[in-house]
């Protein structure tokens, strides 16, 4: 069956469920909102009905029972932060929806957490720019990969390449700046180059903390730009099975994956399954007659234009995903284990063969084969967490173990005949090019004392343990050996309710050893790629808080401090041909670490279901890392090399929420980096450009058999692109818009959730700045139509 009669076929399915089940009669139903004492929505709170049924508010505080048939409601209503209500009502007597308000608990301001998730509380108390997204959003912003999903908050944004690889990106700083990490332990599939995504299935993430800003004191040197924190998923509150099964699909890569969840509880013991697989083929783009070479602007191959059309061939991609987790619950605390695997097999835009018309012609036979060049990559990695109460105190131990593996196949050469044994090999190997393999072992142990009277002092250790092998024809990163070991402390002190101060400093030591890698083909560039080298560096960083609390609808908070960042392995050693972004990167033994002199402020208001947000900062960099374009021009690409200047980094973010009526919603975010190189007075490059995301959206009421229905438009404006480094492309501004619906519909006892989207309605034609293929002159994917149907259970 081709994939178009698929589509037929499933749409046929949908609509005839539909039509048998249109005219059902509805069952008996229970809804209502939850606010707090400010006439603020407040989601995420728990409804218990008669001890049995559970519910989680959404973004609008709004909770629903439906297909209920008990004449009496228990129902118990609690939230992180709030006393719990309780409320007992005849069914008989519920004509309308029901309104609640929790009042705050009354305790000492102080971290807060529950099953590794950050609240409010600690919102409140902790004096960086801290945010929990949980599962609603995760839902409703579900993109291409984790990354783009994140988009849509202020200062977070990703360098994508192609469907399945995003790198994060938090206020202007990227690469090797950001640490996503899986409830604390660093997730490492990331850290060879740009053309490596996280190796995280976005199915399993249902809550993410993000952390905007140099997070050195817990997370160690490579949090100088902020954190992307996977969050483990929430213990079932009681014994049972529930799930669910998902599927999607998406009109520009002909995208059809499907996703199965299911969460088991017995008694103290509790597991969680994930299953996920995607398949995509090549991205469509808005008709383009050619794109350029990916060379320095003063190059002769940089207005060499190559036939293209409306598709980017060899693009097309698969994605596999296990993920389990089992554990205990006990008065003591919890204790579990956590397996994944991320598998992936993804096409490169092949820029090269797209000149030689026989490649081109080959590549067009079928937009969902991945012909040379393609990427081949398997993660595993196995955690074991425990959290440890002793009265009020608590212990924290995380242990951690990852496998990444990445392998490339593409067209090999031998260019001056002395490599002929290995040309011979490697391409018996499946044209074996780069293969790339790095064994990490991490622990953390975390203490927290809480016996003095307001006041929080926790300590830590972190350490990590890396190997890392390279094999294949080509090179890009030597073997080495890394390892680190830091220890920190942090202090909370609640001055009053209305005052917190937050303070912590930090001591590292890194090692660092690589072996020397000598050129196979000493008529082919430098005889010596890397030499033998071995380092310490030693790391300090430290920081002081305060937050001031008005109210309990208000937040102002002032943080500074001192980061520092180690090198990475590719800063240090690279030396090769990133093949996908068309570019020679060179890295430098003589680098030092960053050093980060931080500023940040926060202020947040609430008030009758409206909320603003704003978050300046200021980071001067004493020492920063970048990858410079060069107007160098090798055979294999545009050389691009490591260097170290002065820097500085401002700019801020900015959220509006408003709630009108418990119907509108509108909600708009913006942000600005301003990246300058303090030493030569110019632009620092990839930064992103000014950008400001409005959405409107409109809840409907309940009609029969639908439940929770909901529009919305999504109009993102970005504008133009021209403070650039040398050798970087200015881009224009652009706006596109997005559009969406969302809808329950209960079948007897069977709940199906769908969502519908359109992203780039319009089919607009547009660059992005953070893109691979902007140095391509390729447009950003044309208009896709997305369909996401759920089945709990």
């Amino acid at each position: 069956m081709n994939t178009n009669n698929q589509y037929k076929y499933t749409f046929v399915c949908i609509v005839f469920c539909f039509t048998y089940f249109i005219n059902a009669i509805g069952q008996n139903k229970l809804q209502g909102y939850i606010y707090d004492e400010n006439n603020n929505p407040l989601q995420g709170a728990t409804i218990l009905l008669n001890n049995d049924l559970g519910e989680i508010t959404d973004s609008i505080g709004k909770f629903a029972f439906v297909n209920i048939s008990a004449s009496n409601y228990e129902i118990l209503i609690s939230a992180i932060g709030y006393k719990e209500k309780k409320l007992l009502l005849r069914a008989d007597s519920v004509f309308e929806d029901i309104t609640v308000y929790l009042s705050p608990q009354i305790q000492e301001l102080e971290e807060v957490k529950v099953n590794a998730n950050v609240t409010e509380q600690t919102k409140r108390s902790e004096s960086f720019s801290i945010q929990l997204i949980e599962e609603e959003f995760m839902k409703e912003a579900k993109a291409a990969s984790l990354m783009k999903t994140l988009n849509k908050i202020p200062g977070v944004n990703s360098m994508d390449v192609g469907t399945g690889i995003s790198k994060p990106m938090i206020r202007g700083m990227g690469f090797y700046r950001v640490v996503v990490a899986q409830n604390g332990i660093k997730q490492e599939g990331q850290q060879w180059s740009n053309h490596h995504g996280f190796s995280i299935d976005q199915q399993a993430v249902s809550h993410v903390e993000i952390i905007k800003g140099a997070s050195s004191l817990q997370y160690g040197s490579d949090a100088i730009g902020g954190v992307i924190n996977i969050l483990p998923p929430h213990v079932p509150l009681k014994s049972g099975v529930n799930g669910e099964i998902a599927f999607c699909g998406k009109s520009n890569t002909q995208g059809l994956g499907s996703s199965a969840t299911i969460s088991v509880r017995k008694g103290d013991v509790y597991s969680h399954l994930t299953l996920t697989y995607n398949s995509n083929a090549d991205i469509r783009i808005p008709e383009t007659d050619s794109f350029l070479l990916p060379a320095p602007d003063t190059a002769v191959e940089a207005s060499h234009k190559v036939v293209l059309g409306n598709s980017l061939l060899n693009t097309a991609g698969k994605e596999k995903a296990l993920s389990f987790s089992a554990g205990i619950v006990k008065p003591w605390g919890n204790s579990y284990l956590e397996f994944n695997y991320v598998g992936s097999l993804l096409g490169f835009f092949d820029w090269q063969g797209m000149q030689n018309d026989s490649i081109r012609n080959a590549h067009k036979k079928s937009n969902r084969d991945m012909q040379l060049p393609y990427q081949k990559a398997d993660n595993i990695s196995i955690f074991h967490f425990t959290n440890r109460f002793f009265g009020d105190d608590k212990l924290e131990i995380a242990l951690g173990m990852q496998k990444n593996t990445s392998k490339e196949f593409s067209f090999l050469t031998d260019r001056t005949g002395n490599r002929k044994e290995d040309y011979n090999y490697f391409k018996s190997r499946g044209n074996f090019d780069l293969g790339l393999d790095l064994l990490t072992l991490s622990g953390n142990v975390f203490y927290t004392f809480k016996g003095i009277k307001n006041q929080i002092i926790k300590i830590g250790l972190n350490s990590q343990y890396q190997t890392h092998t390279f094999d294949g024809y080509s090179h890009i990163l030597p073997q080495y050996n890394r390892f680190s070991t830091g220890v920190f402390i942090s202090h909370k002190y609640s001055i009053s309710k209305k005052w917190i101060i937050n303070s912590g400093a930090r001591i590292d030591i890194t090692s660092f050893k690589m072996d020397e890698t000598l050129n196979p083909d000493v008529e082919d560039g430098d005889s010596i790629f890397n030499p033998d080298f071995e380092n310490r560096y030693p790391g300090t960083a430290f920081s002081v808080g305060c937050n001031y609390l008005p109210n309990s609808s208000t937040i102002i908070k002032i943080n500074a401090g001192k980061s520092y960042r180690v090198p990475s392995a590719y800063e240090l050693g690279a030396y090769g041909l990133h093949r996908h972004e068309g570019r020679f990167e060179k890295g430098n033994i003589s680098n030092k670490p960053e050093q980060v002199w931080q500023l940040e402020c926060s202020y947040e208001k609430k008030h009758n279901g409206f909320s603003f947000n704003i978050n300046p900062f200021l980071y001067y960099f004493s020492s920063y890392l970048y990858l410079k374009p060069t107007p160098k021009l090798r055979r294999e690409g545009q050389v691009y090399e490591y260097n170290q200047i002065k820097a500085m980094l401002s700019g801020g973010e900015l959220a509006i929420d408003w709630l009108i009526k418990k119907k509108l919603l509108i909600k708009t975010g913006l942000e600005y980096v301003y990246a300058v190189n303090l030493d030569a007075k110019t632009a620092l490059p990839f930064t992103p450009p000014f950008n400001i995301v409005t959405e409107v959206s409109y809840n409907f009421n309940d009609y029969k058999l639908f439940t929770k229905n909901k529009i919305g438009l999504e109009v993102l404006s970005v504008a133009s692109q021209k403070y650039t480094v040398i050798n970087e492309l200015t881009t224009p501004g652009y706006n596109t818009v997005n559009i969406f619906s969302l809808s329950e519909i209960h079948i007897g006892k069977q709940t199906i959730k769908l969502m519908f989207k359109v992203k780039n309605l319009l089919n607009s034609k547009y660059y992005n700045h953070l893109s691979f293929y902007r140095r391509l002159r390729i447009y950003e994917p044309a208009r896709d139509v997305q369909l996401f149907l759920s089945l709990p259970f």
